[in-house]
């Protein structure tokens, strides 16, 4: 790996893991129990039942996602695993677009900056991610 591509590797690591705290501390934690009723009484909108519980799913399954990329991200300092870490880098892409989305959509900034942050330093570890590795 080259300088800037471990530079991005482990930025990239330390900015999911502080994602993945931000996305525990909002989707499984807070969101649940906004949407599930603890807020001023005035404050309520008639909400569905199934809200807090799709909130902490949809957090779980962007933490368990997290974690794995995270794995796979920090294996690609392996050159024979990087078959495995392209799979990861894929799937870091995809909660980092759903989060990009979420927070374009909602106006929650903290998950765009994190977001776009992560997007720009996985572009960089795309090219070592898909090499094929020497033999």
């Amino acid at each position: 790996m080259t300088r800037s591509s471990t530079a991005a590797l482990l930025g990239a690591m330390a900015l999911i893991l502080l994602e993945t705290i931000a996305i525990v501390l909002f989707f499984c934690i807070a969101m649940p129990l906004l949407a599930g009723g603890i807020a001023f009484e005035d404050e309520m909108e008639p909400t569905p039942h199934f809200l807090p519980y799709g909130f902490l799913s949809v957090g779980i399954v962007m933490v368990g996602i997290n974690g794995w990329a995270a794995r796979g991200l920090w294996a690609m300092q392996s050159p024979s695993k990087t078959s495995r870490s392209s799979y990861a880098l894929v799937g870091a892409g995809s909660v980092q677009v759903v989060l990009l989305g979420y927070g374009l959509l909602s106006g929650e900034h903290l998950f765009t900056l994190f977001a776009a942050t992560v997007l720009a330093l996985l572009s960089v570890l795309v090219r070592p991610a898909f090499a094929k590795p020497s033999a």
